[in-house]
């Protein structure tokens, strides 16, 4: 029957999506045999990232095309840690994104619950980093998940900035600071969409969602996809190389 075709494209789908192919071969010997002549709805398929990336980048304020990008970009990077992740539909409108764009150089990005840092590390081996390892001291202040704003910058924004005064300005527009969770994923998405991760050049940025030892800890990529993470800069240190990265949960 039709419903039993639409069930069986469903499980053919989710089983591709969870990396099980011996499962997906039979669906797919089942679905031939029925017909595949109910196809399922395209808010229902999930595009190559390739393919979303490219749409997303051409409008860049789109939410339908937002949430097409994270979709997409979730369901080729968990296949790696064997999680099938859910990305809610983006809650704002066009003319939102801009005036973020705009305004206070942001970009929303989805940051999954379910996924740990120990995840991202198996997600992105390029990093190397003892972060993103079993048994990492590092201890994340902020959890936040769901749809975030973030800096867009590669470079790192709000240089020229101590600990206290960068936590005093966030704190002032509503912001929190950014964890080394949402940074990494942060920077792997500005690597698709603009070819560098973040601080890939000569800055680096404090992470006060983070810390490690009591220390908030500060971050940059190399071109190569490397993460180096520490927590020796002085609270004091402040000049024209350091900076500091923020996020802040969006509410619809």
């Amino acid at each position: 029957s039709g419903i039993n075709r639409l069930m069986l494209n469903y499980l053919e789908r989710e089983f591709k999506r969870s990396g099980e192919e011996g499962p997906a071969k039979i669906m797919n010997g089942l679905l031939t045999i029925l017909g595949k002549d109910i196809p399922f709805p395209s808010s229902e398929q999930t595009l190559s990232l390739e393919q979303a990336t490219r749409e997303y980048k051409n409008k860049p304020t789109n939410p339908e095309l937002l949430t097409q990008f994270m979709r997409s970009f979730w369901a080729e990077t968990s296949q790696k840690i064997g999680k099938s992740i859910v990305v809610d539909k983006f809650p704002l409108t066009s003319k939102e994104i801009r005036e973020e764009r705009e305004k206070r150089g942001r970009m929303a990005i989805f940051v999954p619950a379910e996924v740990s840092r120990v995840d991202l590390g198996r997600m992105f081996p390029k990093m190397e980093s003892l972060t993103v390892q079993e048994g990492n001291l590092v201890v994340d202040i902020v959890n936040n998940f769901g749809w975030l704003w973030i800096e867009t910058s590669v470079d790192a924004p709000n240089r020229n900035t101590t600990e206290s005064q960068l936590a005093e300005k966030f704190k002032k527009e509503g912001r929190v600071g950014q964890s080394l969770k949402t940074n990494i994923i942060g920077s792997q998405i500005s690597k698709l969409l603009v070819g560098e991760y973040f601080d890939q050049g000569p800055t680096y940025s404090r992470l006060p969602g983070s810390c490690d030892g009591g220390r908030v800890l500060r971050a940059f990529f190399v071109s190569g996809g490397n993460l180096i993470v520490n927590s020796d800069l002085d609270p004091e240190s402040c000049n024209e190389f350091f900076g500091g990265r923020s996020e802040e949960v969006i509410k619809a």
